[in-house]
């Protein structure tokens, strides 16, 4: 409710002309990202607790999202990675795509919902929103080394990084062979202690520590 009244009065002075489209962009980007201190939920918003946690039950309060002021020209895109890195140019690629079968779209659905106000047909116990055309191949196991191998030949830049972990669809030799089509290959490892939201028996992972990779190739 507090998190509604605060995006319907933003909504309500964008209408009225009170704030121009950068402040009114600027106030939801605040919102969405102070809301998630506050969110019921474990990590992701693909399901709820069934009580209040102490943090959902205090003041939510909205801070102002910090912006990184220069003198730069800045783009951005809110397209499919594998279309914009064919018309864009540039020094450094770095990807960070989804790593396994969960996709993003289900699991912040919604703060799709807070940021477009569309009011959307849901369905399900956590009110999921359609998302069909948001669908990610990198999530699918049948299509993510494909879709991974397009992205890394036709991408206009010099020196490419991926961030990925042990237990992702695409093995390690995977992500070496098709990096190395592009030039000299290689990464670094650290490992991180699991992040546990969840009973162990309902865990494809079993292991409590996981090996994040960042991976680079010279082109």
């Amino acid at each position: 409710m507090r998190c509604d009244s605060i995006r319907q009065k933003i909504e309500n002075w964008k209408k009225e002309k009170l704030i121009s489209d950068d402040e009114y962009y600027f106030l939801i980007t605040s919102l969405v990202e102070s809301i998630d201190k506050y969110a019921n939920t474990a990590s992701v918003y693909g399901a709820f607790l069934k009580k209040l946690k102490k943090s959902a039950q205090n003041n939510l309060i909205l801070k102002p999202a910090e912006l990184i002021i220069n003198e730069k020209d800045h783009k951005v895109f809110n397209e499919d990675i594998n279309k914009v890195s064919k018309k864009v140019k540039g020094d450094i690629l770095y990807l960070d795509p989804p790593y396994n079968h969960r996709q993003y779209a289900t699991n912040y659905h919604l703060l799709e919902t807070i940021a477009r106000y569309d009011n959307p047909k849901i369905h399900g116990k956590t009110g999921l929103r359609d998302y069909q055309d948001q669908k990610s191949l990198y999530c699918s196991k049948s299509q993510v080394k494909k879709a991974f191998k397009d992205l890394i030949l036709k991408a206009k830049a010099k020196y490419i990084f991926l961030s990925y972990n042990n237990e992702g669809l695409m093995t390690l030799g995977d992500i070496k062979e098709i990096m190395s089509l592009r030039g000299k290959y290689g990464h670094f490892t650290k490992e991180y202690s699991r992040f546990r939201a969840d009973k162990p028996e309902n865990r494809d992972y079993k292991a409590n520590k996981t090996i994040e990779y960042l991976h680079y190739v010279v082109c």
